[in-house]
């Protein structure tokens, strides 16, 4: 699946708001980017590949579930999974 819906979206840590997604997949928080999005779903954070996102909407972060897409097409990752990396 092609996760280019996601772009121009939010990104949630926790259900807190803290940044967004560029049209060309960067993701931004705080005002500074940190990671990407590819097309095809996969997440790299500070140019190091760390996960992907599920044709359901779920992502994976090393392995394990760390988040989702929801109903707006933000993505939400849970700290923990990103705690982890």
């Amino acid at each position: 699946m092609l996760w280019i819906s996601c772009y121009g979206k939010n990104v949630y840590i926790d259900d807190e708001l803290v940044g967004y997604i560029s049209p060309e997949g960067s993701m931004y928080a705080n005002g500074h980017r940190f990671g990407e999005l590819t097309e095809d779903g996969e997440i790299y954070l500070n140019s190091e590949y760390i996960g992907y996102i599920e044709d359901n909407g779920e992502i994976y972060v090393n392995n394990v579930p760390g988040g989702y897409v929801n109903g707006s097409n933000d993505i939400c990752f849970e700290s923990k999974a990103l705690m982890k990396k």
